[in-house]
């Protein structure tokens, strides 16, 4: 009975290195392929984060043109204000002017003036 059993422990021992042996393999295969992907994946991932900082930096500097242009816009809208606010006067002075003219007099001044001129035209144009 004993060796029996010495027996039956051979076997389950041989099963058990036997699964180990496939294991350590198994393993051994899981960590040469996560090294390779490492080393594949670790210098792309070092390239596309060099890359977004070289970005980050081009756009800080886009950021602060922007920031410079609105000032600069911000100071033309206030020229332009001021501008308008010191002509306004002279403006309005202007459209009045024009909108007190008395077209229909003067209408009729260049009518009478074509009437006066008319022959004295017509006599100038026989010495040509």
């Amino acid at each position: 009975m004993d060796e029996n059993l010495i027996n039956e422990l051979i076997k389950t021992n041989k099963k058990q290195l036997f699964w180990q042996r496939i294991s350590a393999i198994g393993l051994a295969g899981l960590l040469a392929t996560v090294i390779v992907i490492a080393s594949i994946l670790v210098p792309e991932a070092t390239k596309t984060l060099n890359y977004i900082d070289e970005v980050a930096v081009k756009e800080q500097e886009t950021l602060e043109e922007i920031d410079k242009v609105a000032a600069s816009l911000v100071e033309s809208s206030t020229n332009l204000n001021q501008l308008v606010e010191s002509n306004a006067q002279e403006v309005t002075d202007a459209v009045k002017s024009i909108s007190e003219i008395d077209f229909e007099g003067l209408n009729k001044a260049i009518t009478d003036f074509q009437t006066a001129v008319g022959p004295l035209a017509s006599f100038m144009s026989r010495f040509r």
